[in-house]
C-alpha cells in the first residue's frame, strides 16, 4: 500500500478536480489530503473519500521556514507514513519539500502546476532552481503548462517535466433532457434563438468584458440571442454596468455562483470561454461532455482540448470583432450542424479528458516513484 498526500494551499470550497485526483485505487493506494489554510464548511466531498486535514494556517504562516507549519506537516507525514507527496500549485512546493526532507520516511515529492507563469520573476526562477531538484517529477496539466515550465525555469530537464491532462467525471453531463425545460428553469419565459453561455469567476483574466462587447454586436443582427454568465467575482458590478451601458439588459443573464453546472449547460446552444490565459480549463471539458459546440480562446492548453476535432471555433480573445463574427457563424448554423459539432466534442472529451484516465496516469507515476508497486 502506497500512502499518498495531496498538499493544497487553502480550502476554498468543494473542488471536483481534486476529488477525482484523490480517487485512487484503494487496493494499491491510501490517499490523504492536507489543506494548509482554510476551514471546513461541511460541503467538501473529499471528507467522505479520503482522510482530510485542515491546518487552518494564515497566509503569513504558509512559508517553508515557518516553524509551526513545518512541525504540523512533518507530524502528518510521520503519523500517516506518507510515501508520496503531490504539491498542488506553486505556493505549496517549498512547504512540501521542506517538510518531506525533515520527515522520517523522506517521501518522494511531486508538484502539479495548473496554470502558466509559475516562474514569472527572477526571484521565482532562483527559488525554483533550488526547489525543483528535490522533486521526482514536475507535472503540468497541459502541454502548454509543460512548455511554459521548461521555457522559463533554469536547468529543468525535459524528462523531469511531464503532462497529465485534467479530467472530469463526465456522467453528470451525459444526461439527456429537454433544452426547453432547462431554459425555463433559468428564465421562466424560456426563449428561442441561440443561447451562448460561459462559466467561471468574473475577473479580468476570464475576459467577460470583451465577450459582452462582442455579444452587443451579435444581438444587432440576431435579436433573439441570449448570453448566460455563471460565476461571481470582483468584476461582477463592473460587468453588470457594462451590460446595461451596451443595452443588453434583456439579452444577458447573470446567474452568480451556481452548483448546477450540468443543468445550465443543458440550456445552451454554444459554450464560450474568452479567457486571456488558461492552463487546461475544466469548464470547456464539461461543455464538451455536454455535447456543446465550443467557442474559445486560442491560448494556453485550450487548443489541446480541440486537437484536430471539428467541434467549434478558436479565436483571438482580444479581437472583439472576430469574437462576434465567430458567435454569429455558430448562431447561424442549423441545429443539426451544431449537434454534429457537439457530438464530436463529446466523443473527444470521453476519449481524452476523463477522471479515470487522469487518475490512472497519476497512479502510474506514484507507483514508479515508489518502486513500481
Amino acid at each position: 500500500m502506497i500512502n499518498v498526500l495531496l498538499l493544497v494551499k487553502r480550502y476554498t470550497g468543494n473542488y471536483p478536480l481534486l476529488n477525482e485526483m484523490a480517487r485512487l485505487d484503494s487496493n494499491r493506494f491510501r490517499c490523504i489530503v492536507c489543506y494548509l489554510g482554510g476551514e471546513p464548511d461541511g460541503h467538501n466531498s473529499l471528507d467522505g473519500l479520503a482522510k482530510t486535514y485542515y491546518l487552518g494556517l494564515k497566509n503569513p504562516e504558509i512559508k517553508p521556514w515557518n516553524a509551526k507549519t513545518r512541525r504540523l506537516l512533518v507530524e502528518i507525514l510521520d503519523c500517516e507514513s506518507i510515501d508520496v507527496v503531490n504539491c498542488h500549485l506553486q505556493r505549496t512546493i517549498s512547504v512540501g519539500v521542506n517538510a518531506a526532507r525533515a520527515a522520517r520516511r523522506r517521501p518522494v515529492v511531486f508538484a502539479t502546476l495548473h496554470g502558466l507563469g509559475s516562474a514569472g520573476s527572477l526571484q521565482r526562477k532562483i527559488g525554483n532552481w533550488f526547489l525543483y531538484r528535490h522533486l521526482f517529477k514536475v507535472i503540468g496539466v497541459s502541454e502548454a503548462v509543460r512548455a511554459d515550465l521548461l521555457e522559463n525555469n533554469w536547468g529543468l530537464s525535459a524528462n523531469k517535466v511531464i503532462t497529465v491532462h485534467n479530467g472530469i467525471d463526465p456522467s453528470p453531463f451525459l444526461v439527456e433532457s429537454s433544452r426547453a425545460a432547462a431554459r425555463e428553469a433559468l428564465l421562466s419565459a424560456g426563449g428561442e434563438g441561440c443561447w451562448f453561455g460561459t462559466l467561471g469567476r468574473l475577473s479580468e483574466v476570464k475576459n467577460q468584458a470583451t465577450l459582452l462587447r462582442a455579444f452587443a454586436r451579435v444581438v444587432k443582427v440576431e435579436p433573439h440571442a441570449r448570453l448566460i454568465l455563471a460565476g461571481q467575482g470582483d468584476l461582477e458590478g463592473e460587468l453588470k454596468d457594462l451590460s446595461a451601458t451596451l443595452g443588453l439588459g434583456k439579452h444577458v443573464l447573470f446567474l452568480g455562483f451556481r452548483r448546477d453546472v450540468a443543468q445550465i449547460l443543458l440550456a445552451l446552444d454554444v459554450f464560450v470561454l474568452p479567457s486571456l490565459r488558461e492552463g487546461l480549463p475544466l469548464s470547456v471539458i464539461e461543455a464538451m461532455s455536454s455535447a456543446l459546440p465550443v467557442l474559445a480562446s486560442r491560448v494556453g492548453g485550450i487548443p489541446e482540448l480541440f486537437g484536430d476535432t471539428e467541434m467549434g471555433i478558436l479565436i483571438d480573445p482580444r479581437d472583439e470583432v472576430g469574437m462576434a463574427d465567430a458567435m454569429l457563424t455558430l448562431a447561424r448554423l442549423s441545429g443539426v450542424e451544431r449537434a454534429r459539432l457537439g457530438s464530436n466534442a463529446r466523443v473527444r472529451a470521453l476519449a481524452c479528458f476523463t477522471a479515470d484516465g487522469m487518475t490512472r496516469k497519476y497512479a502510474s507515476l506514484y507507483a514508479a516513484a515508489y518502486g513500481g508497486m
